[in-house]
């Protein structure tokens, strides 16, 4: 059950590949602020198969080392801005929780939420346009990589469209519960950004010595070796055989290259049709954020 120190009060709700990994790995350094040791339990989007904790007892015990000491229990599962019912099952396990909500330029995030499924076994279709072009059949239930734990997350369209996430979300929070940032100002001064949290947080404001980039870009040296492993443990998972992956998770850690960008000619052409799509929703974030985004708009 829920006690005084082990229930969270504060959540990074997303969005996945807008430097929430970064943003987790600062808080964590400040005294105030106990992060769960399992970045992403994906406990509270409970309309979603991307989850990994199913039980409150479970999930709870994320946080049984934090004290007294911790004015908030913090987790960021980054699909939870997403769903469509984590902010309702959140505020109604805790109504007075802070929110946290990091945002990025659609475009470039698809990209990078793209490599990232691919790398993650979600995706297997190596070409930024091609995984594009599948969506309306990925939609219909057609095409779904064996991997892939929730079909949505393949809706490159719904998924980046952040500004109607955002709005969603306001419908529940009250403003004064959400803090937005904007990973163009991690970027520009990390400091500045995260001493503008932690004057929404209301904690004692602490510089941090440095402000390394965390999960940077990955990719799997063989996809089709991926798949393959993929595969295999969706077939051993079945058969209910249980043990035996330890060779599999070797080859699986050696077929990654750090810090690589994946590289399509096509997807310098996909841009200004990106910026097109999604430019009615970065004009919806822009009026509910009051932030001047026009950087971001078509043929900026």
């Amino acid at each position: 059950m829920p006690t005084e120190t082990n229930k969270p009060n504060l959540f990074l709700l997303g969005a996945p590949k807008c430097g929430t990994t970064s943003m987790i790995y600062y808080m964590s350094q400040h005294p105030e602020i106990f992060m769960s040791p399992e970045k992403e339990p994906h406990y509270f989007n409970t309309d979603s198969g991307h989850r990994y904790y199913f039980d409150l007892d479970s999930y709870l015990s994320l946080f049984d080392e934090a004290s007294q000491e911790h004015s908030y229990r913090c987790e960021g599962s980054v699909w939870y801005l997403y769903s469509e019912v984590a902010v309702q099952n959140i505020l109604a396990f805790h109504p007075d929780a802070k929110f946290i909500i990091m945002l990025r330029e659609p475009s470039s995030m698809y990209f990078s939420l793209h490599q990232e499924l691919l790398y993650g076994g979600s995706e297997n279709e190596a070409s930024p346009k091609t995984a594009w072009d599948l969506q309306a059949l990925r939609k219909d239930g057609k095409r779904i990589p064996l991997g892939c734990s929730d079909p949505r997350l393949l809706q490159y369209g719904d998924a980046c469209s952040l500004g109607a996430q955002v709005k969603r979300a306001l419908n529940y929070i009250p403003k004064e519960q959400l803090h937005l940032i904007f990973i163009d100002d991690l970027k520009n001064d990390a400091d500045a950004a995260f001493l503008k949290l932690q004057a929404f947080l209301g904690v004692t404001p602490v510089s941090l010595d440095s402000y390394d980039v965390v999960n940077k870009k990955k990719v799997r040296k063989s996809y089709m070796l991926s798949q393959f492993l993929i595969a295999a443990t969706q077939l051993k998972k079945r058969l209910g055989i249980k043990g035996g992956l330890g060779l599999a998770n070797a080859i699986n850690k050696k077929n990654v290259a750090h810090d690589v960008s994946l590289t399509h000619e096509d997807s310098a052409e996909m841009i200004p049709m990106l910026k097109a799509y999604f430019q009615k929703d970065v004009a919806l974030l822009e009026q509910l954020s009051g932030r001047d985004l026009s950087h971001w708009k078509s043929n900026a």
